[in-house]
């Protein structure tokens, strides 16, 4: 524990005295910049005709015959050449839902955090603070994603993460990085018994068309009186066929120790695929296959225990109004061999839903 200790007050120490020899430097170069990003949403639910809450799975668009505001945020970004700050603050059902675990401080913050070039040819760079998570190819914003609503194994998976990220980009066709994190998606006061998670990242571009993805994430998670020690990956491939054409198809694959220094493990899995065609430059249509399953429910927690195994199917399309405003539509269906779904009255094997957005960003 002293040495833990000791390394880290070696490298913020470090760290701070290059930021305020930096900051002292670049303080007349600093620019601001604003942006904002907002998203109202309605989802009519074929299973449920009562107004709230959809599926506790659900951390987007979870409201039925509602006409709600997904997310809402505002962005301030104070930058000079070597040095970036960024704080950003939303609203929304989103907000609501993802952020039901976190301090009433925190639940409003997007992202709070400092990124800082270590070097001259700014090839390795530090960023500290709350930050968009390194695993998956999904965000909380809808318009950088390719579906209106989220895949399952974006849900269930980290959309934020605190911590120290230590990113090295030699050229544009490589990427790597490591963190050191306070956990699986918390906002938690920077401490010496925070930081006890890991991640790494590698990003491989080698032309236009292509471009791999590998995220890991290890750390101890707290579940009740156990701590228990998860394993998580994360692999995406993009292919842009052409100009109108691009495909993407993932695999997430985890594993957790079932108990505190027993060796077994619990695991889960989700394979995806997404394909998405370009009409113009206006109108663009998707579709996405996937399934989940996580039969001991690791991740996903489920009434008397049962196992979660889902596949899914949607379609949707997008119509950009203009270059800020995107019209979006997506039919989805969630299947599974048991009782698996809330409806009015009962648990069902399915969950059929239509949803449309607006949303706009600048």
């Amino acid at each position: 524990m002293f040495a833990k200790k000791a390394t880290f007050l070696l490298v913020f120490g470090l760290f701070s005295s290059k930021l305020n020899a930096q900051l002292a430097n670049d303080i007349h170069k600093f620019k601001l910049t604003v942006s904002g990003y907002s998203e109202a949403y309605f989802v009519t639910d074929f299973n449920q005709t009562q107004k709230g809450e959809r599926q506790t799975f659900y951390y987007n668009y979870n409201r039925n015959n509602q006409l709600r505001f997904n997310q809402s945020s505002l962005k301030f970004k104070l930058s000079s050449p070597k040095i970036e700050m960024n704080l950003a603050l939303h609203a929304g059902t989103y907000v609501q839902d993802n952020y039901a675990n976190e301090s009433k401080f925190a639940k409003n913050i997007l992202e709070a955090n400092i990124n800082v070039a270590l070097n001259n040819k700014k090839t390795i760079y530090l960023t500290a603070g709350i930050i968009p998570s390194h695993i998956g190819f999904e965000s909380s914003v809808a318009c950088d994603n390719w579906n209106l609503t989220r895949s399952l194994l974006a849900e269930q998976s980290p959309y934020y993460e605190t911590g120290l990220k230590f990113t090295y980009k030699p050229n544009e066709k490589y990427e790597f990085a490591t963190l050191f994190l306070n956990g699986w998606q918390k906002i938690n006061p920077l401490n010496f018994k925070a930081i006890r998670s890991f991640g790494a990242q590698f990003k491989y571009i080698p032309n236009a068309k292509v471009n791999y993805n590998w995220s890991l994430y290890t750390g101890s998670e707290s579940r009740g009186d156990l701590s228990d020690f998860r394993i998580f990956n994360n692999f995406y491939i993009q292919i842009n066929l052409n100009r109108r054409w691009r495909m993407l198809t993932g695999f997430d694959f985890g594993m957790q120790q079932k108990y505190q220094q027993e060796n077994k493990y619990n695991f889960w899995y989700s394979p995806i695929f997404i394909t998405q065609f370009s009409f113009n430059d206006k109108l663009k249509a998707a579709i996405r296959f996937e399934h989940y399953q996580d039969k001991k429910n690791v991740i996903v927690a489920m009434p008397s225990n049962a196992a979660f195994v889902v596949n899914g199917l949607s379609f949707n399309t997008d119509y950009f109004i203009n270059p800020n405003l995107l019209l979006r539509m997506e039919l989805r269906g969630l299947f599974s061999s048991s009782n698996t779904f809330q409806s009015d009255v009962s648990s069902i094997k399915n969950n059929r839903f239509f949803a449309t957005s607006l949303a706009y960003k600048f």
